[in-house]
């Protein structure tokens, strides 16, 4: 795809999606950091499925300026084809006008991938985040950025455009994330290791299929305990989202008219 005719996917995608996102109001979810999106992203999506959540999340490697929007109209690449090109702004084009708002809200659960300066930008000019979930900062797109800190910028940046009714789910492990917090007014859910966060790990053991969670809610003076079927940190860290995620989505619109019926 030439530079001029990526412009005019880009655009023609960027518009799409703002008409479509205006028409259906979804609750967009963006997950950003350079570590561990994909598995906070599965979390997420598990959780609210869960309460019975209408979502739609990032397709395999769409979650790139062309794929962001890609994802939310739910359409496929047209990888280098151009006739495939136009026929997808086409259907762009016609899902954003005859888009309607659903019976109940819809989440849009968004790796927000970013891979060089003002990245951020870009990706909130197409649809603009109620929650925002910061993984970690490392310096996997180094070649791009001078050093952690012009990276943490970017996510700075996010938070800013959060509403004012906005959430923020910060990892307290990593400083630099942990610092951005006090330049947010925003409502702030910390997770971690640490044991001054909202939700950390009491304990935590592993076995043979798997590892054990001691989940500590420390405003709600509350432990969950839970098992995952992977080893690593960073799934402990998408098991301690999730049960942000869980205390903070609590009833679907289905679940609230179901108990109403019942």
């Amino acid at each position: 795809m030439n530079n001029i005719f990526k412009f005019i996917v880009r655009f023609f995608l960027k518009w799409s999606v703002k008409i479509y996102v205006w028409r259906i109001k979804p609750h967009a979810i963006f997950i950003a950091g350079t570590v561990g999106r994909h598995w906070i992203k599965e979390s997420v999506v598990e959780a609210l499925k869960e309460k019975n959540f209408p979502v739609r999340t990032n397709k395999k490697n769409f979650n790139a300026e062309i794929g962001l929007p890609l994802s939310i109209l739910d359409l496929p690449s047209g990888e280098g084809n151009f006739i495939s090109w136009l026929k997808i702004i086409y259907r762009a084009v016609q899902k954003a006008f005859k888009a309607k708002a659903p019976m109940t809200k819809e989440f849009l659960v968004l790796e927000a991938a970013i891979d060089r300066p003002d990245g951020m930008k870009y990706l909130l000019s197409v649809v603009k985040p109620k929650t925002v979930i910061l993984t970690g900062i490392t310096m996997i797109y180094a070649e791009n950025f001078e050093n952690l800190d012009e990276i943490a910028l970017e996510y700075k940046i996010l938070l800013k455009k959060l509403p004012w009714n906005g959430l923020a789910i910060l990892n307290f492990d990593d400083e630099r994330i942990k610092s951005l917090a006090e330049s947010s007014d925003r409502r702030i859910i910390s997770y971690g290791f640490s044991k001054d966060v909202d939700f950390s790990i009491e304990h935590f053991q592993k076995v043979s299929d798997g590892q054990k969670l001691e989940i500590k809610i420390n405003h709600l003076a509350k432990k969950v305990s839970v098992k995952i079927g992977r080893f690593g940190r960073h799934h402990i860290y998408a098991a301690l989202v999730k049960e942000i995620i869980k205390e903070n989505f609590k009833i679907s619109a289905i679940d609230f008219f179901k108990q109403i019926r019942d």
